[in-house]
């Protein structure tokens, strides 16, 4: 990377779930801009450790899939039946005993996002 930035090629760059130790090797060799990891409500595991190298190494986080995958969209029940080759059907929190579990949120979720659709109206 140093090389490419070096011939003018790139001005920045990044990984995207590296685990922590590889973020720390690979800044050493050639400063990191930017981290990018699967970051919602539901997948919050870079609040444990990735946000404190990102500030303490001043790197940047790019967060991808905040809504979970689409999980928190509402779009997905337990009876969803997925295309071949979505990633969903490999997925813990898209199976339908989770789903089950887990629609309390979802309704809680749809019923403060109606509340605050009849507040700003």
């Amino acid at each position: 990377m140093n090389q490419l930035i070096k011939e003018g090629k790139i001005l920045h760059w990044g990984l995207s779930n590296a685990p922590e130790n590889y973020v720390r090797k690979a800044h050493a060799v050639s400063p990191i801009t930017a981290i990018e990891n699967q970051y919602s409500m539901i997948w919050r595991e870079p609040e444990a450790e990735m946000f404190k190298i990102c500030e303490e190494l001043g790197i940047g986080f790019v967060a991808y899939s905040p809504l979970g995958n689409g999980f928190l969209s509402g779009k997905y029940a337990k009876e969803t039946k997925y295309e071949e080759g979505d990633f969903r059907s490999f997925m813990g929190r898209f199976k339908p005993e989770v789903m089950e579990k887990n629609q309390v949120v979802l309704d809680l979720l749809t019923d403060i996002a109606a509340s605050k659709r009849a507040t700003s109206a």
